[in-house]
């Protein structure tokens, strides 16, 4: 089987002449065509072919490529196609493109001469490491995360909880507690699956959320819920095994199954969820291995999916035989309404893994999650788990389950609920002072995000890196949706800023959104269609 993945595979189609460069109206130093019925992504197409011409030396060191718009009608393809093709030349050291100033060929990266190493020289890493763990982490993350670094900079892009804040006083006690009583115990192997206590209290709660209840040994103890994610992946998936995820999603999700090898099918997402019924057109001709949603205040977009939907997502999965992981870790976080039942709820046949997590009520520092599922499911994630890091810690353990049993947790949590609430009103409320008819949002009634899509024809990308010049970030919309759209989309966060910092961020957001609007109208009234060189 070919794989279409890498750049240097679609380039040896292009030599080869699986996909055409006939001439275009691009004129004759820029001859692109794109076949829209190839299983090669268009932008890898367009890639191919520039890199092509860059390597040839028919767009010579120097030469500006056209605009992403000018290139984008040209081939009647999204804007945010052209994007990422350039991004990826960009990457590869073979273009430099700068906000307003457009993308200039650098010319091919020279060839060293192969000669014998000399002794002592270090070993090369980057050659040994597998192409789909190179890419795991985006470009687009990679900035954020060197920008959200920087002093001064408002983060809003951050999903991490801010702890600094919060009433410690009955936790602290309860840590106390548990190190007074529970001495070397602590220091002691865990069995591999978890305390049995804890797991039965787990266990318990779930019943409460209206599913029947599990017994203890269903119930998996995790080192957080990205490390449930990581086995089931490994339990479940193949190379080249096909996954259905919302559109967008979880970025963290994405790179587990991209680690694996999976093809992500995207399913588009609304105020109420997965969209069910492009779900089962999708499954009607594809042979899904795995279903993983996040139906309560959905990262990104915040959306919780209906009573209606779960039920109907259930049925599809019993339809075509195929597991759900339903990823509960906001479930906890509602502000304004109840929540329907969990999918796994009316599950009677033993389709829905559960996953849960106490990170986003207690803090980063507490890495615990869980995994609900049948036992065959259990005993097998068990020992990948025992394979990955043997067993989880003892007093992280003990100190969540005095938490729990002892109603700390419960108190601990309404002061959460109230606290993010006001957080994200405060960001709802600067959103409508300072941005209206800029950018669109749904209100989210829980969780720690507000999706936005831009009303102007603006990148997200381009606001980010005009946005941390004024001192805030946020996470572009493509960071999230499994082929790389999204370009008119952008992710904020309350998890972390304060509510002065909440509001002043989104007033520094607003002033750089109105720059480029004026500078794009600028640019759009100059543009005219000279021949490209």
């Amino acid at each position: 089987m070919i794989s279409f993945g890498s750049p240097l595979a679609v380039y040896k189609l292009v030599k080869r002449g699986y996909i055409k460069m006939d001439d275009s109206i691009l004129g004759p130093k820029m001859q692109i065509a794109i076949e829209r019925d190839s299983r090669v992504p268009v932008y890898r197409q367009i890639e191919a072919q520039i890199r092509t011409l860059i390597l040839e030396g028919r767009l010579p060191k120097g030469a500006r490529l056209p605009s992403e718009r000018i290139l984008a009608r040209h081939l009647g393809v999204n804007r945010t196609t052209v994007v990422n093709a350039y991004r990826e030349l960009s990457a590869d050291g073979l273009v430099k493109g700068r906000v307003g100033h457009g993308t200039i060929v650098l010319g091919p990266v020279p060839r060293q001469e192969e000669a014998e190493p000399p002794a002592g020289m270090p070993l090369v890493w980057t050659g040994l490491i597998r192409s789909r763990v190179r890419g795991l982490q985006s470009l687009v993350v990679r900035r954020v995360a060197d920008l959200a670094s920087r002093p001064g900079i408002i983060s809003l892009a951050t999903g991490v909880p801010e702890v600094t804040s919060s009433p410690y006083l009955h936790l602290e006690q309860t840590v106390q507690k548990v190190i007074t009583s529970g001495q070397r115990a602590l220091l002691q192997d865990s069995p591999i699956a978890g305390l049995m206590p804890l797991r039965a209290e787990l266990a318990r709660r779930l019943a409460m959320k209206g599913c029947s209840k599990p017994s203890a040994s269903q119930v998996l103890i995790l080192s957080g819920s990205q490390q449930g994610l990581y086995l089931v992946a490994q339990l479940l998936l193949e190379p080249g095994d096909a996954v259905l995820v919302e559109s967008p999603t979880y970025l963290g999700a994405l790179e587990v199954f991209r680690a694996i090898g999976a093809r992500l099918i995207g399913v588009p997402v609304d105020s109420q969820g997965m969209h069910v019924k492009a779900a089962e057109q999708i499954m009607s001709r594809v042979n899904i291995r795995l279903i993983y949603t996040i139906p309560n205040f959905q990262n990104p977009t915040g959306s919780t999916m209906s009573a209606e939907r779960r039920t109907a997502l259930l049925a599809l999965a019993q339809r075509f035989q195929v597991p759900i992981l339903e990823d509960d870790l906001y479930g906890e976080l509602f502000y304004d309404v109840s929540l329907p039942a969990p999918i796994r709820a009316a599950d009677e046949g033993g389709y829905v893994l559960y996953l849960g997590s106490l990170s986003p009520v207690l803090g980063p520092g507490f890495r615990l999650g869980w995994l609900v599922a049948p036992l065959a499911v259990i005993e097998p994630l068990t020992a990948l788990r025992q394979a990955m890091d043997l067993h989880p810690g003892n007093f992280v353990q003990e100190v969540v389950y005095e938490l729990l049993v002892s109603g700390s947790f419960d108190i601990h949590l309404e002061w959460v609920r109230r606290a993010y609430a006001a957080r994200r009103d405060t960001m709802l409320a600067a959103l409508e002072q300072y941005m209206p008819g800029t950018i669109r949002w749904q209100p989210p009634q829980g969780g720690f995000y507000v999706w936005c899509s831009l009303e102007r024809p603006l990148s997200s990308r381009d606001l980010l890196e005009e946005a941390a010049e004024e001192g805030v970030v946020f996470v572009p919309g493509e960071a999230f949706f499994p082929d790389g759209r999204g370009e008119q989309f952008l992710r904020l966060s309350f998890a972390h800023a304060s509510l002065e910092e909440i509001t002043e961020g989104i007033r520094r957001l607003a002033k750089v959104a109105r720059r480029l609007e004026k500078r794009e109208r600028q640019d759009t009234s100059v543009e005219t269609d000279r021949p490209i060189v």
